[in-house]
């Protein structure tokens, strides 16, 4: 493998993170519109991304080894790849520091979508309990007034 394996393998995965975080953006739609099956769809896609990115990340881990291999580097970093091979070294550098922002803005959406989630199941629990509310009384045993006591049940004597 060559070192224009390495940089088509960050290519790839710079792209897939460029459609994750498009993606990821939409999340505050469908949670502010309590779409649960979008949301069920969304997850399962999120889910097929993580494998993929993963699968993504060995390539460029292996194609960066082989590259450095064919290159006789004894390590593999961005200064290393760029003396023995400038233009490629240079791109290869653009594309990860592409990829970290990129990682960092899925990182940022997902924390602003995990707090939109959490806002949402407060609302949704708050609907929940104005529909079926719980009795707020207590009994003599101190169990709430709906609350069957537990009873176990046994044919051995």
């Amino acid at each position: 493998m060559s070192l224009e394996s390495a940089v088509g393998a960050a290519v790839r995965l710079r792209e897939s993170l460029a459609r994750e975080v498009e993606a990821a953006r939409g999340e505050r739609i469908l949670l502010r519109k309590l779409d649960s099956q979008a949301l069920l769809t969304r997850a399962a896609e999120r889910a097929h991304f993580l494998s993929h990115t993963a699968r993504q990340e060995r390539d460029l881990a292996d194609a960066l080894s082989a590259a450095a291999q064919a290159l006789g580097l004894q390590q593999v970093t961005v200064a290393s790849l760029t003396r023995a091979s400038p233009r490629l070294g240079a791109q290869l550098g653009d594309l990860l520091s592409q990829i970290r922002a990129l990682a960092g803005a899925l990182r940022e959406l997902d924390q602003l979508n995990a707090s939109l989630a959490q806002r949402a199941l407060s609302c949704v629990r708050g609907y929940v309990e104005a529909l079926s509310p719980t009795p707020r009384a207590y009994d003599r045993g101190g169990l709430r007034a709906d609350a069957r006591a537990l009873v176990s049940v046994s044919s051995r004597a």
